[in-house]
């Protein structure tokens, strides 16, 4: 009997869970993403900061103390959030944290972060590989902050992947899974068959490997760019 295709499996940093290499987020329907067994103190910037480390991680531990939580997690844009925190509470106080447009082909600047979260036993969850709509043939909606350079090279980058019958989104999506220290991406939903084109493109990449000819013209089309991002969050 032939072996059918699996998913890659990957550890959660140590919680002991083993996630998909590719997970299903619910910006698009309304809801934030999240990931099952945790709660998330989500988009962190937009508060104080000490209150988190001082008030919210405190009260999320007497929450999981009692058992009504197993992990703990933060969410954010701003890189510089994860850091302030994990500096200032107990190594295990948190378990997850949640970034989201930070590993893409535009953006990679969380794999610098990476060495450092995993010394504080921190797992990684990468959300919107496609920058929220910016690798698309069909871009961003209106409201999205990135800059109009940004904007522009992203849909340069689009344009050539559809004159050479290549698909930007899919070649972002793979990209963002290349990493396997980022113990899952989180792509946003709004059809099952979008869960099927993005399991699909995973299970290509496992297989076949990315296309590395058109990633390189890719990358160099958005050298320019590469790592700009938009501010997020108050002053603390």
């Amino acid at each position: 009997m032939e072996k059918k295709p699996v998913l890659e499996r990957r550890n959660l940093g140590k919680t002991g869970l083993q996630l998909g290499c590719i997970g299903f987020g619910a910006s698009p329907l309304g809801n934030p993403p999240f990931a099952v067994r945790s709660h998330y103190c989500h988009d962190i910037e937009f508060g104080s900061l000490d209150q988190i480390v001082n008030e919210t991680i405190p009260a999320l531990q007497k929450i999981r103390a009692e058992g009504k939580a197993r992990f703990i997690g933060i969410t954010g844009l701003p890189l510089g959030i994860f850091t302030y925190v994990l500096d200032r509470v107990p190594m295990g106080s948190v378990d997850v944290i949640l970034s989201y447009c930070h590993y893409g082909v535009n953006d990679s600047t969380l794999a610098d972060l990476i060495p450092y979260l995993k010394s504080k036993g921190v797992g990684v969850i990468s959300a919107s590989p496609l920058a929220m709509g910016l690798l698309t043939e069909s871009g961003p909606p209106d409201w999205h902050p990135a800059s109009p350079e940004l904007k522009s090279a992203c849909r340069a980058a689009a344009v050539h992947c559809k004159e050479k019958g290549k698909n930007i989104s899919k070649l972002a999506l793979q990209y963002s899974l290349m990493n396997k220290d980022i113990s899952t991406v989180l792509v946003g939903l709004t059809s099952a068959a979008q869960v099927e084109d993005n399991v699909g493109s995973a299970l290509e990449l496992s297989e076949v490997g990315i296309d590395q000819e058109t990633l390189q013209e890719v990358e160099a089309l958005l050298e320019p760019v590469k790592n700009e991002t938009w501010p997020s969050g108050i002053q603390n």
